[in-house]
């Protein structure tokens, strides 16, 4: 997904002293064709698309032809990815929320505000980043960070159990998954959260459906190796960006059939194809750092715990190593 990548990867931002430059929007319509650079000021960004105006033309751009992009933003925001980008989330929360007070254009509210559902989840502050998600998706219901969305997929953390109802009780499909996914954690709202899944995995939108039925995977203990073979076809069918959670579901139960090696390649997939989804990738090279192990592989194990313990000392699961 260019878009996504483009936004919250190749984003530039400018010192607070070149406050009013023109932004610029690199776009490329297909592999090979010609790299276009459009100068003015960005004027909208929700959906599928950008606006920008150059000299009082407005012109719409498709998100999926978006390469990159450079705009002008405040310190705090400059602060805010320097400490995110370090590995200090704590930090980069701080800057971004005084960022997000200070910011005027709506557009940009929603990249600070995707960029605080990455640091609050890395803290695993999942309630936070809820509160950001909605934020998003009141003032953009097709946003472009979908991908974001704080969805409960290694059964740790906690969302208060009113968040959860009242998220279970929306009328957007998409925050009753987040709900639903936290459900399955709080014994008095599992069966809600089952039933609730039970309903979204036949809904129309195929991100929704094949969400919800990974997350109906996660209540399935006993499971055989023909009845998980499937699983792998259904996690390809997601856009590339939703595989993340469903590769540490579908690890889990190959664990549990003793498809150890396996196991071990699909977690391995999370850190290496999608290494800004922090809290995931923390929690993936924790169970193959365990997993290794366990199978007498001390010295693989150490370098993974190492690498888990170095980039990601403030997740949980870093946290767990050095208690």
């Amino acid at each position: 997904m260019r878009l996504f990548i483009a936004i919250l990867f190749f984003g530039f931002y400018l010192p607070a002293s070149a406050i009013g430059q023109t932004d610029i929007v690199v776009t490329q319509r297909e592999p090979g064709s010609p790299i276009v650079n459009r100068k003015g000021t960005i004027t909208n960004w929700i959906g599928d698309s950008l606006t920008i105006d150059s000299k009082g033309v407005e012109r719409e751009i498709d998100n999926n032809t978006i390469l990159k992009f450079e705009t002008t933003w405040g310190n705090n925001y400059q602060l805010g990815k320097q400490e995110l980008d370090s590995g200090n989330p704590s930090f980069a929360i701080v800057q971004f929320e005084e960022a997000l007070t200070n910011e005027t254009r709506p557009w940009a509210k929603l990249i600070i505000r995707a960029q605080l559902i990455d640091a609050y989840q890395s803290t695993e502050k999942y309630a936070d980043a809820i509160r950001h998600f909605e934020a998003i998706l009141r003032q953009d219901p097709q946003t472009r960070f979908f991908p974001l969305a704080p969805i409960c997929w290694t059964g740790t953390g906690t969302v208060p159990a009113d968040t959860t109802s009242r998220l279970g009780n929306s009328r957007n499909p998409f925050l009753q998954l987040i709900g639903a996914s936290w459900m399955l954690s709080k014994p008095p709202q599992r069966n809600t959260g089952i039933q609730l899944l039970q309903t979204l995995s036949e809904d129309i939108d195929p991100r929704i459906k094949n969400i919800a039925i990974v997350q109906l995977w996660r209540t399935r203990l006993n499971v055989t190796d023909k009845q998980i073979r499937p699983w792998k076809n259904i996690i390809s069918s997601l856009p590339r960006e939703f595989r993340a959670g469903p590769y540490f579901v579908l690890a889990e139960a190959q664990t549990r059939v003793g498809q150890t090696q396996t196991a071990i390649a699909n977690l391995m997939r999370i850190p290496i194809l999608f290494p800004k989804q922090k809290s995931l990738v923390a929690a993936a090279l924790y169970r193959v750092g365990n997993l290794l192990d366990n199978q007498g592989e001390a010295e693989l194990a150490k370098s993974i715990f190492n690498e888990l313990v170095t980039l990601y000392p403030q997740t949980v699961w870093a946290k767990q190593l050095s208690q």
